[in-house]
């Protein structure tokens, strides 16, 4: 910044300290209303940037809350599928036992009927052999 302001066609004069006092405290007077122009604009999308910023806290609020009440959900529902697992593995237990047991009668319904059985005679080797039985004919 100068120290003197000149003007052409008044060489003549001469500045005084009083005078480049007054210009610096214009200068500096119309930088600070520049300045005071900029702090408010500045201001201004500071406050916008502090509303949206409250904005999205708020989403995140109602979302964090969506969030705690769907894990308490999914902590019931898995309770749930572990009694019902439970649940399911005794009947499948319960079902094998009556398998067993039902083959168990099976085997031993069979070695019964096998032990009850009449022993039949063992059937002829050659036809005719043993009076009255089948003959072999051939034509």
């Amino acid at each position: 910044m100068p120290d003197a302001v000149v003007i052409e066609g008044d060489e003549g004069t001469e500045v005084t300290p009083a005078e480049v006092s007054a210009h610096t405290a214009a200068v500096a007077e119309g930088m600070t209303a520049v300045q005071a122009a900029g702090a408010a604009e500045s201001a201004a999308e500071a406050k916008a940037a502090a509303e949206v910023a409250l904005e999205a806290a708020e989403a995140n609020a109602a979302n964090a809350e969506a969030v705690i009440e769907a894990q308490a959900s999914a902590e019931t529902s898995a309770e749930a599928a572990g009694v019902t697992a439970e649940m399911l593995m005794d009947a499948l237990k319960a079902q094998t036992a009556v398998i067993a047991e039902l083959r168990e009668e099976l085997k031993a319904g069979r070695r019964a009927e096998h032990q009850d059985a009449p022993k039949r005679a063992a059937p002829d080797r050659e036809p005719g052999a043993g009076g009255g039985g089948p003959t072999w004919t051939r034509r």
